[in-house]
């Protein structure tokens, strides 16, 4: 079964799309041929008994209440009647001429008879009748005679009609089942060529005008490639800038040290030059932690995020504190902390910490605040707010941040946060910006407090 399907899985959609069509109509064709045909012919047969039991009732209807009986009367021309009177032959309706031999088979037959109704077939020469037999009093009965004949005609009448209808039925049903394959093959057909055509590096243009799963498809494949295409060019962008921010620090450091063995303090003194060279120092060494850990960042996420480890951010936050504090000592830092656990890695959630904190300082006039509590930490500064485009993209690694510089802090943050099963999102709020980390499972530990 499995090869079977393999093998019909590996033919073309059209293909596909003809095989189960073909297979659609041997079905049908052996349901009418078989199944059909044989209730039809149930079907005329109980029709047929029924129109005798409607004629004869006619006739047992015009005897008893005394209504004369034309015996050559067209009384329903495809149905013989014969009444009998104390087990002779009183008359026939409907028959104009029949063979002596008939008469004595009937006779026979009505000796056989020993219910009041009774309902059967009768062979005579090369043709079969269907007969009802009916007592109309202690004296009468009549039993009423269809040629098998009849039944054929109307069962061969009703198989040809039901043919004809089930061929033109079948006959559009595949003209429209092919139209509706073609509709769905072509524009899979067109996004194979878009894709192509992209791999190769070639102009490419789609359109799917439609409103269903493959427009959805087409319209996603052309907004992926746009942003593809944004990527690459912010990648090539921010290794262009990138460069020069290792540049200017390793020029700096070059710079300064070339000055200095020539005897010459670019900045004031020995002391002052050599600390700017330590700054620049500092500065390249950031950047390029920077750009390491986010490079290793994903592998050791997959190797921590299934881990035990519990992280108190409470000590996480106060320890950054203590080494970023007198960066702007103009920036009011308010902590406002509770003793929480985090799950994940020490060093991760503090990487995390420290590129939040970074950010706020970097953007504050005034104030920055951090709150921790069960299950959330955010961190405000009162900048000025974020544009709706930046708020779209803080996340991703290759944005270009407030005033064109690159930043990977954010980034990093997020795969932290996702990594253990945290939300961080950023908000403009009236008086500046804040940035929230929340436990995604918070709402299931509080359910689960008040079931207790």
């Amino acid at each position: 079964m499995k090869k079977f399907f393999k093998s019909l899985t590996d033919l073309s959609l059209v293909q596909q799309m003809a095989v189960i069509v073909v297979t659609f109509v041997l079905v049908m064709l052996t349901f009418f041929g078989i199944y059909l045909r044989g209730n039809i012919g149930d079907l005329v047969t109980s029709q047929t008994l029924s129109m005798v039991q409607r004629s004869q009732e006619n006739l047992v209807t015009r005897i008893r209440s005394g209504d004369a009986v034309n015996p050559s009367l067209d009384y329903d021309r495809d149905v013989m009647h014969f009444v009998y009177n104390k087990g002779k032959l009183q008359m026939y309706v409907g028959v104009n001429i029949y063979e002596e031999g008939f008469l004595t088979s009937v006779n026979e037959l009505l000796g056989e008879q020993t219910e009041s109704l009774n309902e059967g077939s009768l062979e005579f020469g090369n043709d079969r009748y269907y007969y009802r037999y009916y007592v109309i009093d202690k004296n009468r009965e009549v039993i009423s005679f269809i040629a098998e004949n009849y039944a054929k005609t109307i069962e061969d009448r009703m198989i040809r009609d039901i043919s004809y209808t089930s061929a033109l039925t079948f006959s559009l049903i595949f003209i429209v089942l092919m139209f509706w394959c073609l509709s769905l093959i072509t524009p899979l057909q067109q996004m194979r060529d878009y894709i192509n055509k992209v791999r190769k590096g070639e102009d490419a243009e789609l359109k799917v005008e439609r409103g269903d799963e493959i427009g959805e498809l087409g319209r996603e494949l052309i907004t992926m490639r746009e942003e593809i295409k944004h990527q690459e060019e912010t990648k090539e962008e921010m290794i262009h800038n990138i460069s020069h921010d290792l540049k200017t620090p390793i020029a700096t450091i070059k710079s300064y040290a070339e000055s200095i063995k020539d005897g010459i303090y670019p900045y004031d003194t020995l002391e002052k030059s050599v600390d700017v060279i330590i700054d620049n120092a500092g500065r390249l060494e950031n950047k390029v932690h920077s750009l390491l850990f986010l490079n290793r960042l994903d592998y050791m996420m997959d190797q921590a995020k299934n881990t035990e480890k519990a992280t108190n951010m409470e000590a996480v936050i106060e320890t950054v504190l203590l080494s970023l504090k007198m960066i702007k000592p103009e920036i009011l830092i308010i902590p406002k902390l509770e003793t929480v656990i985090f799950r994940g890695d020490e060093e991760s959630w503090r990487v995390v910490v420290e590129n939040l904190l970074d950010n706020a300082l970097r953007y504050a006039t005034n104030i920055v605040e951090i709150n921790l509590k069960e299950g959330e930490l955010s961190v405000f500064n009162d900048g000025e707010p974020l544009s709706e485009e930046r708020m779209k993209k803080l996340f991703r690694p290759f944005e270009k941040g407030t005033n064109g510089r690159f930043g990977l802090g954010l980034s990093i943050c997020y795969k932290v946060c996702h990594a253990y099963d945290y939300d961080i999102y950023g908000e403009n709020r009236k008086d500046g910006v804040i940035f929230v980390i929340e436990d995604k499972n918070r709402d299931k530990k509080d359910r689960k407090k008040n079931k207790h």
